[in-house]
């Protein structure tokens, strides 16, 4: 039976490699001619230049104007709309960038102001810097026409320039604003147009130490009432994923030094934190708190830099959203934290689905004692990485994270990393500590100027207890893709391969291991991406996921997605996309909770999305989903957002969210069932029957039916049945999210923050699974299954930057969350879901906030 099962899953295993092999045949057209990448000599200066919007010094005529800026919205290729004209200076301790944007009509420029970071519908100047000359990241830096800063680290698959309309957004595409440099500039509206004039120190910067230097470089001019992102040089999108790749070129950098890049960064905060009170409700608690703590960057040699925290706090950060999560997996959240996010892309490394690294684990059990990180690159093309993280209460460091990585660069392109990562803490369960591990080497290798590769990853996880008895448990997991990454047809096709035992979660996030899959992704732009018909582009998506388990070869199930993307001439967007799951049938090796698969029915989802025009003040964005299952549940959705700036000061957006279920079959709970000569009883408690006593079982009517329906369930021992129970489940949330934004100064800004969140759920019709394909009803089954989650969030945060680097924070948060679970036995009538949605916007308001006020100051010491 052994050598038969290795035989099928072979089988499948070569089946899956002749599709990718076909499949990736299938996605080689004739090559598109080599870019010409630009290039331009930087001019060099001594002494200082003031920074001030004025390129009248003399030093800027040395400089030979960059022109010939192009269009990457809305009309790729064509010539700016506005002219340009940018110049490059270096110096003994900084490069200047000056540039003037010459404008038709300045009187229309839009300078809104915004907080620093925040790349806001507003005429915006970006110049990437690629100092490593690695050709994979670089340094972003960028101003409005208000003089707002934004700076950020950019990687080589980025997408656009920034939004070509007026809508904007935080994090333009393919960036990471975490990273924050100190540095001027400056800018001036005239009767041409608006200039921008920066300098930006060494120390902000990493290069190797050569007499002679060539940098990437890259522009990005966004004019917002045209609709208009132009660039220098122009990368198109047929090539953006390699975007940094194809940066033009700047060079005669002659005998310039790195500079070593310092900061301590010390704060304090005081607070004052208001509960309920356990002892007596209804009255408050309150406690006070005053800490410190701090962060320190040193560069140690040209291209090493260590960051380190000591007691930090992240306060000001602001709150996760409540979610409604019913599936057999945990909720991950995006990292906010500066500390851990800031320079985090050298220890990231994707495992299929998950990461190895999920740095949300640090701190989530314990406050973070200590953390401390040290990360550069050699002149052979070899960067690596340490990280290393304490947390426990009352500084007792109790729970230890470390994570290593080393990745080489070969060629202008490819490179092959590795990385291990290590976790040491308590057992939850409180039986000893918990040691686990894990590792693994990725490759991305790429030819033929960048424009096919092969790419993959090997990982292990290992995890042991220190108690007596307990089993360790290693897995490992793989995969190998053939990508095309440039033209207007490109995509990947790959196998997948997670054994039943890989699991980074003490150190990573994962959600579904066991599982072989043949992948595939291919995205087509319509008439080579330019205008046609009443469309200004279209772009075609094709995704396919087929996957099977890897330990026993179930059939999990066909999933396809076929998506469309098109602009219109005006600016409006419109997107379509199908999905289709377990097509043709399948198995869930997670909704039972532990206890076997599951023949999840097939389901059909349909999804439509409009955006309005880009170009205006506002924008709204409707979105509706309808979904059909098998066995004739369904379930839809819609979404409603909108985004508006009220001047140059004040800009808010907010959004309505509303999700329905009905008839969807779904997990309920796994039940102990007990079995005499003559009567059948059901557990009290939602338990394994080793944790029943006698007493906890309740008699069941009808013992004849339950006869027939346990007559083909396997025991979980003698007259002893443990089994999931399934119902039709009917669901309702609705959620309410505001954000604003009041700007006073380009360094005084005030955030606001709220998030009102309602859902519900009940089951009905329950049914016991009596084998992975069968599920019988189940009609006097005694328990009821009902919840209602309400909650109100809401974070208000008033920020000065007093001084560049140092801030101020005054931060007020309030959080309102009650969660009511029907007791299973409760009487019928009783019920939190027949409520209405009045009274629960009104229950909300009537529970015992949780409130915390909080003054944080930190200053940056600069050497």
């Amino acid at each position: 039976m052994i050598y038969l099962f290795m035989l099928q899953k072979k089988a499948r295993l070569f089946t899956c490699i002749k599709l990718i092999f076909f499949a990736s045949v299938l996605m080689l057209p004739f090559e598109l001619l080599a870019q010409n990448i630009p290039s331009h000599p930087a001019a060099r200066v001594s002494g200082n230049i003031d920074i001030n919007g004025d390129l009248s010094e003399s030093p800027w005529n040395q400089a030979e104007p960059i022109t010939g800026f192009y269009q990457f919205e809305p009309d790729e290729g064509a010539p700016s709309s506005q002219s340009a004209e940018v110049r490059v200076l270096y110096g003994e301790g900084n490069v200047y960038i000056g540039a003037i944007l010459y404008d038709d009509d300045p009187s229309a420029i839009e300078r809104t102001l915004g907080r620093r970071d925040e790349y806001n519908r507003a005429d915006w100047f970006l110049v990437s810097i690629d100092s490593y000359f690695n050709r994979r990241t670089a340094y972003t830096f960028g101003v409005n026409a208000a003089g707002i800063q934004f700076d950020a680290l950019r990687t080589g698959e980025g997408g656009g320039g920034g939004p070509g309309g007026g809508g904007g957004g935080p994090t333009p595409p393919g960036m990471d604003p975490s990273w924050d440099a100190i540095w001027e500039s400056a800018v001036s509206v005239n009767g041409e147009g608006w200039v921008v004039e920066m300098r930006i120190p060494y120390s902000m910067l990493r290069f190797p130490e050569s007499d002679v230097q060539t940098w990437g470089i890259h522009f990005t001019r966004r004019i917002p009432r045209l609709g208009e992102v132009s660039e220098w040089p122009l990368v198109s999108r047929a090539e953006r994923s390699n975007l940094v790749a194809r940066f033009g070129q700047l060079t005669d950098i002659r005998n310039i030094e790195p500079r070593p890049n310092i900061q301590v960064r010390p704060y304090t905060v005081g607070g004052l934190n208001s509960r309920e009170s356990f002892e007596n409700p209804g009255d408050a608690v309150i406690e006070t708190n005053l800490d410190i703590g701090g962060d320190i960057k040193v560069g140690l040699g040209s291209n090493v830099t260590l960051d380190a925290a000591i007691n930090p706090d992240f306060g000001q950060v602001e709150s996760d959203p409540a979610v409604l999560n019913l599936t057999a997996f945990e909720t991950f959240f995006d990292e906010r934290r500066p500390f851990f996010i800031e320079g985090i892309q050298i220890f990231e490394f994707s495992a299929g689905p998950g990461e190895l690294l999920y740095t949300r684990r640090i701190g989530a059990q314990a406050p973070i004692i200590g953390a401390a990180k040290l990360s550069g690159r050699t002149e052979g093309g070899t960067s690596f990485g340490i990280l290393g993280a304490s947390s426990g209460h009352n500084f007792n460091p109790s729970q230890n994270f470390g994570v290593g990585t080393i990745r080489q660069q070969f060629g202008d392109f490819s490179e092959i990393g590795s990385i291990i990562t290590g976790y040491d803490a308590p057992a939850r369960d409180g039986n000893g500590r918990i040691q686990s591990a894990s590792g693994g080497v990725d490759w991305d290798l790429r030819f033929l100027d960048n424009r096919y590769g092969v790419e993959g990853f090997s990982a292990f996880t290992h995890r042991s207890w220190t108690a007596p008895g307990m089993d360790s448990s290693t897995g490992f997991a793989g995969k190998i893709w053939l990508r095309k990454r440039s033209g207007f047809l490109n995509g990947f096709a790959g196998l997948d391969l997670f054994s039943d035992r890989f699991d980074p979660n003490d150190v990573g996030q994962f959600r579904a291991n066991n599982f072989i899959a043949n992948i595939y992704n291919f995205d087509y732009q319509l008439n080579q991406g330019q205008s046609f018909g009443p469309f200004r582009r279209g772009e075609l998506g094709l995704r396919g996921l087929q996957r099977f388990s890897y330990d026993e070869g179930l059939n999990l199930g066909l999933e396809i997605d076929l998506d469309a993307n098109f602009m219109l001439m005006n600016f409006q967007e419109v997107r379509l996309d199908l999905t289709s799951e377990r097509l043709f049938g399948g198995y869930d090796l997670f909704e039972t909770r532990g206890l076997g698969p599951w023949a999840n029915p097939s389901v059909f989802e349909l999804r439509g999305a409009y955006e309005t025009d880009q170009r205006r003040s506002w924008q709204v964005s409707p979105e509706i989903s309808l979904g059909w299952y098998e066995d004739g549940g369904y379930a839809y959705g819609f979404e409603f957002e909108a985004d508006v700036d009220a001047g140059t000061r004040l800009s808010f957006s907010g959004s309505i969210e509303g999700e329905w279920e009905k008839g969807v079959t779904a997990w309920a709970s796994n039940e102990s069932f007990l079995n005499t000569e003559s009567d059948w009883y059901l557990g009290e408690r939602s338990a394994s029957p080793d944790q029943l006593s006698p007493e906890e079982y309740l008699l069941l009517e009808n013992p004849a039916l339950l006869d027939a329906i346990f007559s083909t369930v396997t025991p979980y021992s003698e007259g002893l049945y443990y089994i999931p129970v399934f119902g039709t489940r009917d669901t309702r949330s609705i959620d309410f999210t505001l954000r604003s934004n009041i700007t006073f100064t380009s360094t005084l800004s005030l955030q606001i923050y709220s998030q009102l969140f309602l859902a519900k759920g009940q089951y009905n019709n329950f049914q016991v699974l009596q084998n992975a394909d069968d599920l019988a009803l189940l009609p006097n089954y005694l328990k009821r299954s009902e919840f209602t989650l309400s909650s109100l969030q809401s974070n208000v945060v008033f920020r000065w930057e007093y001084r560049p680097g140092s801030n101020m924070y005054l931060v007020w948060t309030q959080g309102r969350q009650l969660e009511d679970t029907l007791n299973p036995l409760a009487p019928v009538g009783v019920s939190p879901y027949d409520r209405s949605m009045g009274d629960r916007i009104s229950d909300t308001f009537d529970i015992f906030p949780e409130n915390a006020l909080l003054l944080k100051v930190e200053y940056t010491f600069l050497y």
